[in-house]
């Protein structure tokens, strides 16, 4: 294998002369590659070993001495790049490619799949590395997405309908609307190697009793017999089957504060475990001691590439690619909406002639005749929470309020399309003479809507069954209640009891101007065809348990 060193002034000789056969002499090169004489000569030698060039020595003082190119610079340098990308080395890479179109051309095409001898590997690009994927924590949707591959809770969702089906537990009964019992499979284990234990269960639960407040009326947990294991409540809930079936309900080793950066190298008894988790990539195989069917993918490895977030849609999710870089799997609008939360807490926007006016310039239709042709592509106009929710008033133009100068944005980082949104706003803010600041936060500290801002920029995906996670997805978000200034109690009641109008609750806070929706996104999975299985969640991943690659392999002919 040649060197680096090598190849880089390989490269660099051959754009000096541009490929073409030369005349030339050792202290031009020298000059070139700024080097010695002596060096160039060593330099020569080697590529013209390796097959790189011909060098046809001239003696004597003048003259020169004939330079033939066998070897194509971009050829090295594509074979130095796939090189430091299968080592993980992304700020070489960087280095070495230079162009970002040019490097987003080169990973595209090296993300793929790739076939062992008795292995299925899928890669997939990303623009964000995974740093926390611990269940009750703030997640954003990748992340959550990622958990259910990891991590398994006693009931599981459907993707396709949200119906409620077995996973640890095989079976489960409601005693009453304030004692669930939930039969476990025996002989079912962590990744680390130790069974599944009822105290994990009873830990895992009673942790997320005081990091989701969808599970605060979780009052105690009994185990009568071994496998069986009976939950309390404080409060009746009807929805409890599907709220243990949701992401965040997932189980973990009781000793996981223990465990070395757990946050980033979880252990749970999903069908994949993590094999490594740094800034470059996620890596992830399947656990052959799942107690489920073996996933048919044996390793996924996740790349994260920072560098190209400007050239793709943080919704678009890249498996493969074949030479037109445009295969699409699977697209349809998300199931939720980009959003803006006024905050109660700022002084303006306790005004409802601010918010009002405010939502009658922030139209979803404005911003997008202010925003490029490939946002528009990606984006709709969302007047509810859903698609076919059409909540938004109407307001017609009217007088600015004469208080309103200046105004504060919040979003959260690594989402470069929340940065463009902002920059829309503060474009047409400025024309009514109002200053926007953007403000961004680390996604822990905006979760909790923890900083002083007027506006917040959110996003939502909800997953099925809607009826039960629109409501949770804005209930368990601290922001939420900050910016609302309530409780909601007697709706999370109403609604643990599947008697709450849903729709004409989502329809008030958009009416009075609290919650004001703005865009629908397009989620895209792109991937060569010869991937089967996969079908896009809500989240704009899917299961990679189904997901398989059909062998490149000939149909004999019938005979």
């Amino acid at each position: 294998m040649t060197s680096p060193r090598l190849e880089l002034q390989f490269i660099r000789l051959w754009q000096a002369f541009e490929g073409k056969e030369t005349e030339t002499t050792l202290q031009e090169l020298a000059e070139t590659l700024h080097c010695t004489r002596r060096h160039v000569r060593s330099l020569l030698n080697k590529m013209h070993q390796t097959g790189w060039i011909d060098w046809q020595a001239e003696v004597g003082r003048g003259k020169k001495s004939t330079l033939t190119f066998h070897s194509n610079a971009f050829d090295i340098q594509q074979s130095r790049a796939e090189r430091l990308l299968e080592e993980n080395d992304i700020e070489k890479l960087v280095a070495l490619m230079g162009d970002k179109d040019s490097l987003r051309q080169m990973v595209l095409s090296q993300i793929e799949k790739s076939f062992h001898p008795s292995q299925q590997r899928l890669r997939i690009i990303y623009y964000r590395p995974f740093r926390n994927l611990l269940p009750g924590t703030p997640l954003r949707r990748s992340e959550l997405h990622l958990m259910s591959q990891i991590f398994n809770s006693l009931l599981h969702l459907k993707e396709e309908n949200g119906e409620v089906e077995a996973e640890l537990a095989h079976h489960w009964q409601m005693i009453s609307e304030q004692h669930w019992r939930f039969y476990l499979r025996p002989a079912i284990y962590f990744h680390h190697g130790r069974e599944l234990t009822i105290e994990d269960i009873s830990t895992s639960l009673m942790r997320m009793k005081v990091c989701n407040p969808l599970y605060a009326h979780i009052e105690k947990i009994t185990s009568p017999q071994p496998y069986v294991i009976d939950i309390y409540l404080t409060v009746p809930d009807k929805q409890f089957a599907t709220l243990l079936g949701s992401p965040q309900a997932a189980i973990l080793p009781q000793e996981w504060r223990t465990l070395a950066n757990f946050s980033q190298h979880p252990i749970g008894t999903g069908a994949y475990q993590v094999m490594s988790n740094d800034q470059h990539k996620l890596q992830i195989k399947a656990f052959d001691r799942y107690f489920g069917l073996r996933a048919l993918l044996d390793n996924i490895d996740i790349w994260v590439v920072p560098e190209l977030k400007d050239k793709m849609v943080c919704s678009t999710l890249h498996l493969t690619d074949d030479d037109t870089h445009n295969n699409s799997l699977e697209s349809r609008k998300e199931e939720g909406c980009y959003f803006l939360l006024y905050d109660s807490r700022s002084t303006q926007c306790q005004q409802p002639e601010i918010r009002e006016w405010l939502s009658s310039v922030l139209t979803p239709v404005n911003m997008l005749a202010h925003c490029a042709p490939s946002y528009q592509r990606h984006w709709s106009p969302a007047y509810g929470l859903l698609l076919h929710w059409h909540h938004s008033k109407l307001i017609p133009p009217h007088t600015k309020p004469a208080s309103l100068t200046k105004l504060t944005i919040t979003l959260y980082k690594e989402h470069h399309e929340y940065s463009t949104i902002a920059e829309l706003i503060k474009k047409i803010l400025s024309d009514y003479d109002i200053e926007l600041s953007i403000q961004v936060l680390d996604y822990e500290q905006w979760y909790y809507g923890d900083a002083k801002s007027d506006i917040w920029l959110a996003t939502v995906n909800f997953y099925k069954p809607l009826e039960f996670s629109i409501f949770a997805a804005l209930y368990e978000l601290p922001l939420f209640h900050q910016c609302m200034g309530e409780r909601y109690e007697d709706a999370l009641a109403l609604w643990r009891q599947k008697v709450l109008p849903l729709e004409e609750w989502c329809r008030q806070l958009t009416q009075n101007n609290w919650l004001f929706p703005l865009f629908h996104h397009l989620l895209e999975l792109q991937g060569q065809r010869t991937i089967r299985g996969v079908k896009m969640n809500t989240f704009g991943w899917f299961d990679f348990k189904s997901a398989w690659f059909i062998p490149d392999l000939e149909t004999p002919p019938l005979k």
